[in-house]
């Protein structure tokens, strides 16, 4: 075995440990995912430029793609079992490495709530439909993340939708609260504000303000106490109170123009 085949070994043998044990534990192993990859390789000669660690695990991706599906489809409900295993612990991880991951941490049990829900729809979409799936294997764990990302963003925003839906009933006091002495008086006056309100605090984007906002002028929390909720400090629980209320101002005014 020459220098380059030998540095071809060694980097298809981490990668093929590693994957294996992120993708496909119980279903492919890392001696057999390398075969795998080897043989790949071969027929893509030269072996120059595919040798980065980035191109040999997504090929590494690809087949362990594969064969998560296949056992994901198996007749066998321990293999099937397996598959989803495999599946609930990639799908964690991606979602901890998202903005939605972040966004769903300060709410109770949400990130659990979303990888039950996506793993719930997966396995009904086998039982309705024992050829369901991508239509090209090997992008299988890019497709169970499209759902996980649907699933995490329809959480959001059912919640977002529900925590202001009281907003049209608030007191004309309370709404006072939100606008500031750069808002024109004759649109703090306006019947119009508390609709106009509600649809100016769902377009706030950030869902740390959006929390301000709510818990603040909706559910009375005063700061102390929201910052023990939401596990910050309260000086944190200022400056987002602060900018959430910038950003709140801008879209009113925004509104006006």
């Amino acid at each position: 075995m020459n220098d380059l085949q030998n540095d071809v070994w060694l980097r298809v043998r981490e990668v093929a440990e590693k994957a294996s044990q992120l993708y496909a534990q119980g279903i492919l192993t890392a001696v057999a995912l390398q075969d795998c990859m080897l043989a790949e390789l071969q027929r893509q000669s030269p072996l120059e430029g595919l040798l980065s660690y980035a191109v040999l695990m997504r090929l590494a991706q690809r087949i362990c793609s594969r064969e998560l599906c296949k056992a994901w489809h198996a007749t066998d409900e321990e293999v099937r079992n397996r598959a989803f295993q495999n599946l609930r612990c990639h799908l964690e991880r991606t979602l901890q490495h998202t903005q939605y991951g972040t966004d769903l941490q300060w709410y109770a049990n949400a990130q659990e709530d979303v990888l039950h829900q996506t793993l719930e729809t997966l396995h009904l979409m086998l039982i309705h439909n024992s050829q369901a799936g991508p239509d090209d294997p090997a992008a299988f764990l890019k497709w169970t993340q499209t759902i996980l990302m649907r699933q995490a963003y329809a959480f959001l925003q059912k919640y977002r939708r529900e925590a202001c839906l009281s907003l049209e009933a608030l007191p004309e006091p309370v709404v006072e609260q939100f606008v500031g002495d750069d808002t024109p008086v004759e649109y703090v006056l306006s019947r119009e504000l508390q609709q106009t309100l509600h649809a100016a605090i769902l377009s706030v984007r950030n869902v740390h303000y959006q929390q301000v906002l709510i818990y603040t002028y909706l559910l009375g929390v005063d700061e102390r106490e929201l910052a023990r909720l939401l596990h910050v400090q309260v000086q944190v629980i200022y400056l987002w109170h602060h900018r959430a209320l910038k950003a709140l101002r801008d879209k009113l005014t925004l509104k006006l123009s």
